[in-house]
């Protein structure tokens, strides 16, 4: 299960201003210049760029859109303005998704999911080019009777060139009763009411081992035991918690009946819930990059004051992708990568079992890719466990690679590896040297 965020912005779109961008560009050029970057060369720039990782990228400036990919399935979370770019990406035949989903061919179907029909949650249907391509099909699901008619009211005439008549996809509507659970592209759905005005509905999804919750516009002015079993109950054991975390503290206690919470109060709810993973989500279009990340890094300060190892707490921001279910023990498995003498080494560490066997994938696919290469080191002295799950897979990638040599296995994994009768079907080496020996390219 593939979550993917589109747009993460509350109330209305927030594009960076152009000071903004400056700003970010200055202190992007700073920071390159107290590493020594060396601006000719191009592999050390895009090194660079993804260190510097989310310091010089924004959360993005469109409002509320989700997606899951549940194995050739697509269900979409909300039309906010950030559902224009999903389109795009569908409708464009040299991407992967759209290869994948075939919108553009006109064979493409996808269910959405409406959390309510606030104008920043639907405003971007209208842009969604999918729509407009005969063949393709959607099926809507929402709690709110009004629903259909809200979407058909913002495309009429005074608003917009377009009618809704006028799509040229096919839609069904289907009408959830409240706190219902439904199965839906092989996912298990139920929803339960959030304090918003109107009504709010959260999504819980459970699919592929793995649980995600997105609760949206969502308000907790009662924090007493009482009220907030409720929501404990829902978001138990969720692998992510998509939560609406748009106002501080202060801002929800005297904003009441706003409709929107707060990261730490987020961060208690999640931790009383047994939250994995708490995403913080709906951002103020009034706030800037530097200040979510202050409010992030508050959070973390203040789970970390607590002693609790989880919830870990990241920001939810345009283009960030989660692979599920191994989220859940992502701190349990990591994968660190360089290159020497042209070939890639990958340090593995933790445990390497089902829950990884996904990212380590994508990531020697990624590596191939972006080195040009099919000469793979994988240093492993820091396994703390090895899995059948991730025997497999290694087993899986030697057989697509001719030049994989494992280096410094702990000695409970190469006794799992020789129980497993597979120790034959790589090159072993006690330290990189020899590897990098045996590979031709030392």
């Amino acid at each position: 299960m593939l979550l993917k965020f589109w747009g993460t912005r509350g109330s209305i779109p927030a594009p960076l201003r152009p000071k903004q961008v400056e700003q970010k560009i200055i202190q992007i050029l700073e920071t390159a210049a107290q590493k020594g970057l060396n601006l000719a060369d191009g592999q050390a720039i895009r090194d660079f760029a993804t260190d510097f990782a989310f310091q010089g990228t924004t959360v993005g400036g469109n409002t509320t859109c989700i997606t899951l990919e549940i194995g050739n399935e697509l269900i979409i979370f909300d039309a906010g303005s950030g559902i224009r770019e999903l389109g795009n990406q569908l409708m464009n035949p040299q991407n992967p998704l759209a290869q994948r989903f075939n919108f553009f061919k006109g064979k493409g179907h996808a269910y959405i999911f409406f959390t309510h029909t606030h104008w920043d949650h639907i405003q971007g249907l209208p842009f969604f080019v999918p729509l407009y391509i005969p063949g393709n099909s959607f099926d809507i699901y929402h709690v709110h009777e009004h629903v259909p008619k809200a979407l058909v009211r913002q495309m009429e005439q005074d608003f917009f060139p377009l009618q809704f008549s006028q799509i040229s996809a096919s839609f069904r509507f289907h009408q959830l009763e409240e706190g219902s659970k439904i199965e839906v592209a092989g996912a298990m759905i139920s929803n339960t009411e959030l304090k918003h005005p109107g009504k709010a509905y959260a999504y819980r999804v459970e699919a592929d081992d793995a649980i995600v919750v997105v609760a949206t516009d969502a308000e907790y002015n009662d924090l007493g035991y009482a009220k907030l079993r409720k929501y404990w109950n829902f978001y138990a054991n969720a692998d992510v918690l998509i939560f609406d975390s748009m106002f501080s503290v202060q801002e929800s206690f005297v904003k009441e009946d706003w409709g929107h919470s707060s990261a730490l109060i987020g961060a208690d709810i999640a931790r009383e819930s047994n939250v994995k993973r708490l995403l913080l989500f709906h951002h103020d279009p009034t706030s800037s990059d530097e200040e979510i990340m202050r409010v992030l890094e508050e959070t973390q300060e203040y789970l970390k004051r607590k002693g609790q190892p989880l919830p870990e707490v990241i920001v939810a921001r345009e283009g960030l992708e989660i692979n599920l279910p191994e989220v859940g023990t992502a701190s349990d498995f990591q994968m660190d990568e360089y290159v020497r003498n042209g070939v890639v080494f990958l340090k593995l560490s933790g445990k390497f079992g089902p829950h990884a066997t996904q990212r380590f994938k994508d990531q020697i696919e990624q590596s191939m890719k972006t080195y040009q290469t099919n000469k793979i080191i994988l240093k492993l002295e820091s396994l703390s466990e090895l899995t059948t799950a991730g025997i497999r897979v290694l087993v899986d990638t030697r057989r697509k690679l001719d030049k994989l040599a494992l280096v410094g296995i702990p000695a409970e994994a190469l006794q799992v590896l020789e129980w497993a009768s597979v120790t034959n079907f790589f090159l072993i080496f006690d330290d990189e040297e020899a590897a990098l020996t045996a590979l031709n390219v030392k």
